[in-house]
């Protein structure tokens, strides 16, 4: 049966022109048809290659064959909904008006770490370059303003504020405090000058109050705690100790470090004191009884004692007047009005009183049975000096003298730290008022490493703010200071726990799009007798970024000047005035770029000169995504202060020239005459705009009031592209549109699915065919596919019955068995792992997609199915 030529014929919207009438060897069979059929030639009947003329026959049909193809290939680059060249899709739509959006330069977000003594000017137009993970090629950066960069806030840290100090308790789990404050002063100076080490013995001091004044209280005893370990987070001095607090107490309790503990000398007495007046040998109970506030007499068993004095069990010579003593012991003390002995009442009080010594003396003291050397302590002021005390009487025996090393201490319970979200944006940073000044109204980057989720936020706190904050502060100690934020941190507060949170700030923050600034460049002489006098830039691709105020929203980045003037760029000469000093930029095909100018009717025609005609542009584009690892960002610009450049969060808004994109947005924009009134002209308009994906539009009215919802798929998924699309399309609305009512613009997602599946494939196809063709037909390496980005809407769901189709409709495959699909689990979300879903809905802003990683593809040759049958 003949087949040869093949019908040309072809249904209307069909996906594929089929316009080949032979192929190979349907050429060579009719040929070989035609030879047979000859009744001059029925000699020849020799069909081997060997043969001269069937050897002639075959290199035909191979001609043939070529030519066929390109045939095909061409008639199908002819059709706007065929073509798949890009060259051909912009010549197809530049023939009817439409201008292809050019390529954007992406822009993002550097830190900079500088170095020296002082502050650093960062000038405009500062290059950086740095590798992206998906690109062959080092994309080029230039900062958009200058900045002044500090080297302490190249990379320094901000604190969750603390919550309520709590109360001091006993437990087992309560060995830790923290030095609240050193001599009166609680300056992270002053903390830090203490002398605290592993192996020191801590007194824990409570309220005394109660013996200078007041009412009586019975006091907390005291405590002594040994340190077992010493350290400094941030702005606080931590202490461990060697066994946990023992007593209750409020927040904050006084403390001293203590040294050499000493008695009261006769506090080791006999118990009996035997007394010989010459005559009579008699013996009594020692007297270990004196009446504190009062001179004690002598005799010949007691030396005299001044009111103030506490004579030490042994002689030391190294007391300092004016150094601190801690005086224990129990004291028995006689209460007015108490009500249990007619109008007073004896209390036993154990005390622990902190005194200041007003000097030492020497002498040989004797107390009862003890008689030997002993150093007179004298206290600055009395044990007991409220006058609720109408007699005291102290027991020696129970007197104990601790020397103390340094200044007072306070000692607080640690410090508790909020956890989840913050409800406001107020962090703490950690330095001197000049430090701190320096952060007012400044851009600081966060970079949380838990995450990787870098934010860009402003500080509203201004400089008055931290003159506020300064009362009871010098200038020049490292303080902790409350800082505001224009929005709240979206880190978690348990990531920005001292001392080593889990957040990076970045203060030196400059802002940078994508483009290298060539050198001035002249394109040539400008002839005043040429009309549309047309030059193209030496450099390409020519950068581009997105303005929202601008219509088109795609501005190039270029200056042209003619005889040093500089002339404006316009997107069209049709409102142009003849002396208007414009010009037009056109990319061709290759993504090359043209400056032309006017015919002197629409647009001035350009002046007479030699090499009048110059430019200053910037060429790169298409920067998306993070840095690599290990490629860290380059400065490219000419500062040695800077010392390193760091690259948190990725580079978003870049977008290659389109390409299939304008076999949607063509039409549709051609259609609406540049005006923007249903709801597919906003979707084209935004199809239009460099970076997007897919756009619906569709009218809603939630309570009552109208509105457009426009979901948006950006390329990079970014929500800073997402903002610069937004802005763009706002503003063609009140330049082109109605704008009768709101556009709200929603931003559109992936689904990721998983599939988990078996097919089994014919025994003489090549496996590795058979599994790259299941790919591209679900659409994981080919976007046309069924999960391809191209073939899907939004909201558009899924059955499993139309994998099972895609698959089996595969050349070579002979059975499909799904053993998995659904949703895709990410860690920490709940899901249907392992669930195999009939029917996979989708939301209405998402779009459901398959990513290799997630598909999983078993294929079983055809014969050892049906042995295992």
């Amino acid at each position: 049966m003949a087949d040869f030529p093949g019908p040309i014929e072809n249904r209307p919207a069909l996906p594929r022109v089929d316009y080949r009438i032979g192929t190979y060897s349907s050429l060579r069979r009719h040929m070989l048809d035609v030879l047979n059929r000859s009744a001059r030639l029925s000699d020849w009947s020799h069909r081997g290659a060997d043969d001269p003329g069937i050897a002639v026959l075959e290199g035909a049909a191979i001609v043939g064959d070529i030519l066929t193809y390109y045939q095909e290939l061409y008639a199908n680059e002819s059709f706007l909904r065929t073509a798949t060249w890009r060259e051909s899709l912009v010549d197809l739509v530049v023939v009817l008006g439409y201008r292809p959006a050019p390529g954007l330069g992406g822009e993002t977000t550097f830190a900079l770490k500088v170095k020296g003594d002082g502050a650093v000017t960062v000038p405009k137009g500062f290059g950086i370059k740095v590798q992206l993970k998906d690109s062959t090629e080092p994309a080029e950066f230039e900062t958009v303003a200058s900045l002044t960069a500090y080297p302490h806030l190249s990379q320094f840290s901000l604190y969750c504020p603390p919550g309520p100090r709590a109360s001091i308790t006993a437990g087992a789990d309560r060995n830790t405090l923290e030095l609240a404050s050193v001599g009166g002063k609680r300056d992270s100076a002053s903390l830090e000058s203490h002398s605290i080490k592993k192996g020191d013995r801590i007194m824990l001091v409570p309220d005394g109050s109660m013996f200078s004044g007041g009412a009586y209280t019975p006091q907390a005893p005291a405590e002594i705690l040994t340190v077992a370990d010493v350290k400094t987070e941030v702005d606080r001095v931590v202490l461990s100790f060697e066994r946990p607090v023992a007593v209750d107490r409020g927040t904050e309790v006084k403390a001293y470090v203590v040294d050499r503990t000493f008695h009261h000398f006769g506090y080791n007495a006999a118990a009996k004191l035997t007394r010989y007046d010459g005559v009579n040998v008699t013996q009594e109970d020692t007297n270990f009884y004196r009446r504190p506030g009062e001179d004690t007499a002598g005799d010949d068993y007691h030396s005299a004692m001044r009111s103030l004095e506490i004579p030490l069990d042994r002689q030391v010579n190294d007391l300092p007047a004016g150094a601190a003593v801690i005086v224990q012991g129990l004291a028995y003390l006689y209460l007015p009005y108490g009500g249990k002995r007619g109008d007073g009442h004896w209390e036993t009080a154990p005390f622990t009183i902190t005194k200041r010594i007003a000097g030492v003396r020497a002498d040989t003291l004797k107390w009862s049975t003890v008689e030997g050397p002993s150093t007179a302590v004298a206290l600055a002021s009395g044990l007991f000096a409220s006058p609720l005390f109408v007699q005291r009487v102290l027991d020696i025996r129970t007197v104990a003298v601790h020397e103390t090393k340094g200044p007072e201490l306070v000692l607080a319970a640690p410090t508790t730290w909020p956890n989840g979200p913050f409800a406001e944006g107020v962090l703490q940073f950690f330095g001197t008022y000049d430090e701190v000044a320096a952060l007012a109204e400044r851009t600081v980057l966060l970079s949380e490493t838990v995450s990787a989720s870098p934010q860009v936020v402003r500080v509203a706190s201004q400089k008055s703010d931290f003159d506020g904050q300064i009362a009871g502060r010098d200038r020049t100690g490292r303080w902790m200071w409350d800082i505001t934020l224009e929005e709240k941190p979206s880190l978690s507060r348990e990531h920005s726990h001292p001392p080593a949170p889990a957040v990076t700030m970045f203060g030196n923050v400059v802002f940078a799009t994508q483009g290298k600034t060539e050198k001035e460049t002249v394109l040539g002489s400008g002839d005043n007798q040429r009309a549309f006098q047309t030059f193209a830039l030496p450099k390409k691709p020519l950068t581009y970024l997105l303005h929202e105020g601008q219509t088109p929203a795609q501005v190039p980045e270029l200056e042209v000047r003619v005889q040093g003037i500089r002339w404006q760029p316009v997107d069209t000469f049709y409102n142009s005035a003849p002396d208007a000093q414009v010009y037009v930029v056109r990319e061709d095909r290759d993504g090359k770029s043209y400056v032309q100018f006017g015919d002197g009717k629409k647009g001035a025609r350009l002046p007479s000169g030699l090499n009048n005609v110059t430019a200053v542009y910037r060429t790169g584009i298409g920067a998306t995504g993070l840095a690599k690892p290990d490629a860290a960002p380059q400065a490219t610009g000419k500062l040695k202060e800077v010392d390193k450049v760091f690259m948190p969060g990725p580079a978003v808004g870049g977008a290659q020239p389109d390409g299939d994109d304008v076999r949607t947005a063509a039409p549709g924009r051609l259609q609406s005459l540049g005006r923007l009134v249903s709801l597919a002209d906003y979707e084209a308009e935004t199809l239009a705009v460099p970076g997007v994906t897919k756009a619906s539009a569709t009218w809603a009215a939630p309570r009552g009031v109208p509105l457009m919802r426009l979901v948006v798929l950006t390329r990079d998924g970014q929500r800073a592209t997402l903002e610069k699309v937004r802005d763009a399309i706002m503003t063609f609305s009140r330049a082109r549109g109605a704008n009768r009512f709101p556009v709200i613009l929603v931003p559109g997602r992936l689904l990721p699915l998983r599939v988990v599946m078996r097919a089994g494939y014919e025994a003489e196809s090549q496996q590795g065919e058979v599994a790259e063709a299941i790919k591209a037909a679900v659409g994981v390496t080919d976007e046309a596919g069924l999960f391809g980005i191209k073939a899907r809407r939004f909201g558009q769901s899924a059955h499993v019955s139309q994998i099972i189709a895609a698959v089996q409709n595969v050349p070579g495959v002979t059975w499909v068995e799904v053993d998995e699909a659904g949703y895709q689990v990410r860690r920490g979300q709940r899901g249907r792992a392992g669930k195999l879903t009939r029917l996979i809905r989708c939301p209405a802003a998402r779009v459901l997609s398959l990513a290799a990683a997630d598909f999983v593809l078993s294929l079983i040759a055809d014969e050892t199915k049906e042995s295992e049958q």
